[in-house]
């Protein structure tokens, strides 16, 4: 897999929280053009050539995520979603708290099957029911390493099948991200 390209997957940007990301396309955009600044809302904007006419190529740098909402008295995260995320792939994923402190691994969970009741195991498990572990024995052990309102990203993971396909988290931004990113080499 291209390195580039790897950087890009691994990197955080959910929305609101673009800086890692913005920092990165900035950076390389600053190889192959003019002109690069990140402007008040965080948007990267690079400028080659002059003249009368003009062309903008556009990619979103975001991804979807999730951010930290409560912690409870034995260190569990509640959270909330960032964008469109199906409540069923969420238990069992591995998560990366990005705190002031550092990066924090953690693990979605949920109450254990042989803890429902009959009538909660016909129910669809939902997110707000769900919680991240990051192995914090209490509320004051979790607040000393993170703060309500704190980034969680899926874990990178990125890589790719039999050398022809790519995977990872927000491939679909990041991926065009490149893809400018190659194109205003190219010009």
């Amino acid at each position: 897999m291209d390195l580039l390209l790897k950087k890009l997957l691994d990197a955080q940007g959910i929305s609101g929280y673009e800086g890692e990301i913005a920092r990165i396309m900035s950076a390389e955009l600053k190889k192959s053009c003019d002109e690069v600044h990140i402007d008040t809302f965080g948007n990267v904007i690079a400028r080659k050539g002059s003249g009368k006419k003009k062309i903008m190529l556009a990619a979103h740098m975001d991804e979807v995520g999730l951010v930290v909402k409560h912690i409870d008295k034995e260190g569990f995260l509640s959270f909330v979603k960032v964008g469109g995320i199906d409540d069923r792939i969420l238990v069992s994923q591995r998560v990366v708290v990005k705190a002031k402190k550092g990066d924090f691994p953690g693990v979605i969970g949920a109450k254990p099957p042989h803890l429902l009741k009959e009538e909660e195991k016909r129910q669809v498990l939902k997110y707000d029911s769900m919680f991240i572990d990051i192995g914090c024995k209490s509320r004051i052990d979790a607040q000393k390493l993170l703060e309500i309102g704190d980034a969680v990203i899926f874990e990178p993971q990125s890589g790719d099948l039999q050398g022809r396909l790519c995977f990872g988290k927000a491939i679909d931004n990041r991926l065009g991200c490149f893809a400018l990113i190659k194109i205003m080499e190219k010009l």
